[in-house]
């Protein structure tokens, strides 16, 4: 065999780890060494990391132990399922497999864990292997009873691809496979929690494409994407709830101590308990006056059975009767003459009826694109030519002599006694924990327009509304709506839905999501 230098042989190692093609890392070594590349040169270097140990994936593919992971069946008798991922040749967190296995007997759920496999010469568990490759540690043993490579069809609108790899240093781990299961939603095993949902037309059931978090602890190569894989990989699980024609998803992310929340319950030490109470609950837009009632009805019962009286509100109120979206409009004007919904004073009093009406809570009001529709319409039009002139003299009036100056609606609140309430200005922070929740989403960096990927890059964590489709990308979370899932301005496919997001007292964020059907988030 020709003979290639260590650094050469290095170059390969450290790409092939980084889960770089055999052929195309070849290929790229040979330009970085000034060397011609041929066939010979793959095989011999397929031959080297073989002997290195770094090309295993075959192997561990090839075992007994993954052939039984590929016809695991779960038990289709229970109606809950717990789902997680773990990497081959890797520990896992012992405390959080306990906790698992406590919390699925208590809800009586079966447990799945994928088979995760990845390419690492520096792996934890690297000094078990031996050469006998029948002798080589895979999965850790206590992962054995549970391991699944599968697909399982656990509901008519959701499956389990237990047989899909992703890399785990995928850093988006969903994109690609939006139709990959059709109308069905998808549970992905991944160490990043992902999920997001997906537009359909009326009639069809939402589609949600969500990954399940890791039982395994770190373990990449010291190499950039492998550095990043480790900073998102997240310990957690998916618990999957049947309900009849309805399914409930939750990702569920656990402490380094292996303890973790879901809803009203903590599991730590192998024991369930109810807990003291969450943080925060942030609501989907609320858009008072295009509100789903029933919707609304299910959150504040998440918030009471959640023992939390923090509440974060976005879009407190559409404000569709001065909406320069709707003033150009002729049929839209004549629409809200005739039926009365023109009268800017009527919303902003709903508005206050709402907020006097639940004072039991504690609202937090983040400054939101449609709460800048009023600001706007005092800014730029002629009130002379309004349906709404006296309230439109009256708000001037008092907002030259307001000095906070955060806009008409923190203003109007305030005149009428409820200081109680904590509204935002638009550069406001509100942290609660590691998360802040003060930003809306209409706007990014440097006045920008708001997007998902460009609050996925940011350097906090953060939870967002304006979308009205929930969705997750690490440290960004994104609540839905609380509004009717069909108005004048998301005709044909739409990726709506009502779903909050709680923090828990360890910090951790959770997504819960309203089936438009039962209204329902639980089975529990």
């Amino acid at each position: 065999m020709k003979k290639y230098t260590k650094e050469f042989k290095r170059e390969v190692e450290a790409m092939v780890a980084d889960n770089w093609n055999i052929t195309t890392t070849c290929r790229a070594a040979c330009i970085k060494y000034d060397i011609p590349y041929d066939d010979n040169v793959r095989r011999a270097m397929s031959l080297h990391l073989e002997k290195k140990g770094i090309t295993n994936n075959t192997m561990v593919d090839d075992s007994d132990l993954f052939k039984e992971a590929q016809k695991k069946q779960l038990d289709k008798t229970k109606s809950k399922f717990i789902v997680t991922w773990c990497q081959s040749e890797t520990k896992i967190n012992d405390n959080l497999l306990t906790n698992i296995e406590a919390y699925a007997n208590h809800i009586g759920a079966d447990i799945s864990v994928i088979a995760g496999r990845y390419k690492n010469p520096t792996s934890l568990d690297a000094d078990k292997r031996t050469k006998d490759k029948e002798e080589r540690i895979a999965w850790d043993k206590r992962v054995v009873p549970y391991l699944d490579a599968n697909r399982h069809k656990v509901h008519k609108h959701l499956c389990i691809l237990s047989d899909l790899k992703i890399q785990p240093t995928a850093s988006t781990p969903l994109s690609g496979i939006n139709g990959l299961t059709g109308l069905e939603s998808c549970i992905i095993g991944h160490p990043r929690v992902h999920l997001k949902s997906l537009p359909v037309l009326d009639g069809y059931p939402h589609k949600l494409l969500l990954t399940t978090g890791a039982i395994s602890v770190e373990n990449y190569t010291d190499t950039k994407v492998g550095k990043k894989g480790e900073f998102h990989h997240t310990l957690g699980f998916v618990v999957v709830e049947l309900d009849g024609n309805d399914f409930h998803v939750r990702q569920v992310t656990a402490d380094e101590d292996g303890s973790f929340y879901d809803l009203e319950l903590f599991v730590d030490n192998g024991e369930v308990s109810v807990h003291d109470g969450a943080e925060c609950i942030v609501f989907g837009d609320l858009h008072l006056g295009e509100t789903n009632n029933e919707a609304l009805k299910t959150s504040f019962e998440l918030a009471d059975n959640l023992k939390c009286n923090s509440i974060v509100l976005h879009d407190i109120a559409d404000f569709h009767s001065i909406s320069h979206h709707e003033l150009k409009d002729p049929i839209s004007l004549l629409k809200r003459e005739d039926d009365g919904s023109d009268n800017l004073k009527r919303e902003l009093d709903n508005v206050v009826s709402f907020l006097k009406y639940k004072a039991d809570y504690n609202f937090t009001i983040v400054k939101s694109n449609h709460c800048v529709f009023i600001d706007r319409w005092i800014g730029s039009n002629d009130w002379r030519k309004s349906n709404n002139k006296r309230t439109y003299l009256e708000l001037a009036y008092n907002l030259i002599n307001d000095p906070e100056n955060k806009g008409v609606l923190p203003m109007y609140l305030k005149m009428n006694n409820l200081e109680n309430i904590n509204c935002l200005g638009i550069n406001d922070s509100y942290r609660v924990g590691d998360w802040e929740l003060g930003v809306h989403g209409h706007l990014g960096t440097n006045g920008s327009r708001g997007g998902a990927m460009q609050f996925k890059n940011l350097n906090t964590k953060l939870i967002t509304g304006h979308s009205h489709s929930c969705e997750r990308l690490d440290g960004l979370v994104t609540v839905g709506t609380m509004t009717k899932l069909r108005m004048n301005y998301n005709n044909g496919l739409s990726s709506w839905n009502h779903a909050n997001a709680v923090i828990y007292p360890n910090g951790k964020t959770q997504l819960i999501i309203i089936n438009k059907d039962s209204y329902k988030y639980t089975t529990i």
